[in-house]
């Protein structure tokens, strides 16, 4: 900041002082740092391998925020260690808006199953936006000999222990959608868990497990190809990527539901300026016809909540995941 700079911000701190108002509601818009950023390029940590629907999301929005904010923005891929080491880069660098995570709703639920899970994730980050939602679908094989979510608890109970259920990995969200229904529903499904949703799927299609919860965006090919069977959704309403598959809830379990967000967080401690910039330019990004376009055709619901309501999103489901695993005894090492 230069001299003249700094004088200003003092002369119109001490106004805000005297008039009784806060200086950082008054100003910090208003600094010549919020209002150069960005002045060099923006890191975008991902905290899963390159192709998968996140890494693919962030990419979309990442060329038109490069464009409307004139500066470039790079992707990098940091997976494992279910998310900590993706967001270790972003915890462990400064706090101006430089480099920034994006992450899954394995955010908030990786916390409520490792006791060693070394961040708080309302202390040390703040939400930027939900970029987009993807749904799940619990699938099946093809050949399998049921139809609706209430044949397949029916085949299951038939059989206690016989069934097989797949998930992307331990604490995934299609790993604790299961333990929820399995809850829910009485039954016992044994739980293999893969690294990614590829091997899964194929053991799937090989018959070796029985069921999963994929993503919409790896579904949808396999459901045009007369693979898989679609089951039910979990989500509160059906999606509008699939609206002939029925809920999880309006299929006996009310009160189900799970809608997997993808987000942006930066560091705690970020000019909330630049916060609200990058909000904007997230918002201008999910607007733009090419994002729009490819978000359709991977199934992605779009995003574009404020910073608040995406604070808010990460304050509540912190405290439900965390119920949620206690009562069902979850925990992954």
């Amino acid at each position: 900041m230069k001299v003249n700079d700094k004088r200003r911000a003092m002369l119109i701190q001490g106004a805000a002082a005297m008039a009784g108002l806060p200086f950082a509601a008054r100003v910090l818009a208003a600094t010549p740092e919020a209002g150069s950023y960005p002045e060099k390029p923006i890191k975008i940590v991902v905290p899963f391998a390159p192709g998968g629907p996140t890494d693919l999301m962030a990419r979309a929005i990442s060329r038109p925020m490069s464009e409307s904010l004139g500066q470039t923005i790079v992707v990098i891929n940091k997976p494992g260690g279910t998310g900590v080491i993706a967001l270790s880069e972003v915890r462990n660098a400064p706090a101006d808006g430089y480099t920034l995570a994006f992450p899954s709703i394995q955010a908030v639920t990786t916390p409520a199953l490792r006791s060693d899970f070394p961040f708080d994730m309302t202390t040390d980050f703040t939400g930027v936006s939900v970029v987009g939602y993807i749904s799940h679908l619990l699938v099946i094989n093809v050949k399998t000999p049921v139809n609706t979510l209430g044949e397949f608890i029916d085949m299951v109970k038939a059989k206690p222990s016989a069934y097989f259920y797949g998930s992307s990995g331990n604490g995934s969200s299609g790993h604790l959608a299961m333990e929820m229904l399995k809850d829910r529903a009485g039954i016992a499904l044994e739980h293999t868990p893969y690294k990614g949703a590829a091997p899964a799927i194929q053991d799937l299609l090989s018959g070796r497990i029985h069921a999963i919860f994929l993503d919409t965006t790896v579904a949808l090919p396999l459901l045009k190809d007369n693979k898989i069977k679609a089951l039910a959704v979990p989500t509160a309403k059906r999606s509008p990527v699939v609206p002939d598959v029925p809920t999880i809830a309006e299929q006996g379990f009310p009160g189900f539901e799970i809608h997997p967000w993808y987000g942006l967080l930066a560091r705690a401690g970020t000019d909330p300026a630049i916060i609200s910039k990058l909000n904007e330019h997230v918002k201008k990004a999910l607007a733009d016809t090419r994002v729009a376009e490819t978000f359709k055709s991977m199934g992605i619901e779009s995003g574009g909540n404020s910073v608040e309501e995406f604070n808010q999103v990460i304050r509540e489901d912190l405290k439900t995941w965390d119920g949620i695993a206690k009562k069902l005894n979850l925990k992954i090492q």
